[in-house]
């Protein structure tokens, strides 16, 4: 769209800046000049200086500025197109948004492609077949004529001929992308009985199409070729509708197909958009940053989703500035958001999205998770790997962060897995429950002469006690304490760390979880206590072993990277942006 410096000047003219800053913070009057607290960082005094004779900001703090424009396009994210229309409709300032040469052009161009649009709505509007394609997949009525979903076959008539019967030329009918030359250079329909899903542009003109088949033939889905009008990695789909929403909410969230993006439209979800069946690309990054600070990525959960996240997450490290970030959901493995709706419900998605990842942990926990740290060689190199990622990072203080959160998170890493290596005793710092209820028995034994054989031979047989608390039964089982005092009991004992254990196992805190332990407790209504909490723990842990068994199973055909798959992704990023 073109219009004049005149016209833009004519709407700043009738917009008092000050005003219009109002509605974020509270504007102090100093002489000429007004102050207010700056809408885009955090401050408790005013920096911003406002001069409403010329029409601009400065903040003094954080360096913004600009104009009314520039306020609508940095703060309210509109595009600059946008932020004209609504500023032009609010001050009754009528502008003649000539379109340019271009455009021009593809004047014809817009119409076929409007027109095959209702004729593909019309198509599959009468065949059922299309209707219980649709109810299968959960999508109504109003959902389908929302998006304009249509079909490309109709028995009678095909788009080509249809199309000629308007009048339209062969040369623009080829522009439009509709139909296409085949071997014998005759014109057919480029689309040829798939669903059809009308792709707009921000001014909500039909640009191209993407298309399903509906049965199980190959390639399940096209899209309309590349042209001036029609280029995939500027689009995102349902932008043009979702736009307004994500400006509102300040996020919107990403998917990988136009089915997801239907379904979660239709399930309350407005701020939804999709890569146009293309792993996303920078300028389609660029575009939703314009939308929202931080949006959200939800790719399928199946290995191709997680590839794509992942390449997605380090495409974006250079991009990042301090309102420019990135969060991620990430769904079971092989379901994708149409799916995980069927399978569970909106209301267990929605407690997904409210817990979104960050970028710093998904990138951690992806790449991390390729790699078992058993050997010191794959320390270093994963050390190195998370240093060359972060040298991606163009913003300094991003990368100070950055780098320092990637440096705790693998420390802590190592500490957990040096942790689960060593097998170590659980027992020296008994803060869990489980560990309490353990240490509740061993008070019974010493505070219950009748029940200590009882007790005894019941740990002689648990399944949840570690090598530590087995060489203190036994020692317990050995010796005859029959007839020991609590305090005999423990300085017979020579081994430091089964002392230490006895004495913790008599503090306050076990009586208190556990009355039971206690020396005044009714000596048959703890033999009944501690004989069912021993079965319940043993029971507890044999059904945990069986889950682990199951986990170990299924972490083993997980749809997890590699480490190589990791490797290849850096270098794929790394060649695409040679090329642009």
């Amino acid at each position: 769209m073109a219009f004049s410096k005149t016209d833009l000047e004519r709407i700043k003219s009738k917009i008092i800046l000050s005003d219009e800053l109002a509605k974020k913070a509270k504007v102090v009057k100093k002489g000429k000049d007004s102050w207010c607290c700056c809408p885009f960082h955090e401050e408790k005094t005013p920096s911003c200086k406002i001069n409403d004779d010329i029409g601009t900001y400065y903040c003094f703090g954080c360096g913004a500025k600009g104009d009314i424009f520039s306020l609508y396009t940095d703060l309210y994210k509109y595009s600059f197109l946008d932020a004209v229309k609504e500023l032009s409709s609010k001050t009754g300032i009528t502008i003649n948004f000539q379109e340019n040469k271009n455009l021009n052009i593809n004047n014809d161009v817009f119409k076929i492609l409007e027109l095959a649009t209702k004729w593909f709505e019309k198509n599959l509007q009468n065949n059922s077949d299309c209707i219980n394609y649709f109810k299968k997949r959960n999508i109504d009525l109003n959902t389908i004529n929302f998006f304009r979903l249509g079909y490309s076959y109709n028995p009678e008539i095909s788009l080509y001929k249809y199309l000629k019967s308007l009048s339209f030329k062969d040369e623009d009918l080829l522009k439009s992308n509709v139909v296409k030359l085949d071997k014998n250079k005759k014109i057919k329909d480029f689309f040829y009985k798939r669903l059809i899903f009308p792709i707009n542009n921000l001014q909500n003109k039909v640009v191209g199409f993407g298309g399903r088949v509906i049965d199980n033939s190959n390639p399940k889905y096209i899209n309309s070729p590349e042209s001036s009008f029609f280029q995939k990695r500027y689009l995102l789909y349902n932008l043009n509708a979702a736009k307004e929403s994500a400006r509102e909410k300040n996020n919107i969230l990403m998917c990988e197909g136009y089915m997801d993006v239907i379904r979660l439209y239709q399930s309350g979800l407005k701020s939804i958009v999709a890569p146009l069946g293309t792993a996303l690309t920078e300028n389609q990054l660029l575009l939703a940053w314009k939308y929202s600070e931080k949006p959200t990525i939800m790719f399928d959960g199946d290995i191709a989703g997680k590839r794509a996240s992942y390449k997605s997450a380090l495409m974006s490290l250079p991009l990042l500035t301090p309102k420019k970030f990135l969060q991620f959901v990430i769904l079971p493995d092989g379901s994708d958001p149409d799916s995980y709706l069927n399978d569970y419900s909106f209301s267990e998605l929605l407690k997904l999205l409210k817990k979104p990842t960050s970028l710093v942990d998904f990138i951690f926990t992806q790449s991390s998770n390729a790699l078992s740290f058993n050997q010191t060689d794959d320390k270093i190199v994963f050390d190195k790997y998370l240093d060359d990622i972060v040298l991606t990072i163009k913003d300094n203080k991003i990368r100070y962060f950055y780098k320092n959160e990637f440096k705790n998170l693998f420390f802590n890493r190592l500490k957990l897995n040096k942790k689960s290596n060593t097998g170590g005793s659980f027992l020296t710092n008994p803060t869990s429950l489980m560990e309490k209820q353990i240490l509740s028995f061993i008070a019974a034994i010493i505070n219950h002469k009748s029940l200590r054989v009882f007790i005894i031979d019941n740990l002689k047989n648990a399944n949840f006690l570690d090598k530590t608390y087995q060489d203190l039964i036994s020692y317990l089982d050995k010796i005859d304490i029959s007839n020991l005092s609590s305090k005999e009991i423990i300085e017979l004992c020579q081994s430091k760390e089964i002392k230490k254990i006895l004495n913790k196992s008599l503090e306050n805190g076990i009586t208190e979880l556990f009355p039971y332990a206690g020396s005044k407790y009714d000596q048959n209504l703890a033999k009944s206590e501690i004989e069912d909490s021993v079965n319940n723990l043993n029971t507890r842990l044999s059904n945990l072993k069986k889950i682990n068994k199951s986990l170990d199973t299924f972490v083993s055909d997980t749809n997890s990277l590699n480490w190589s798959e990791l490797q290849k992704l850096k270098i794929e990023i790394e060649n695409d942006q040679e090329k642009i």
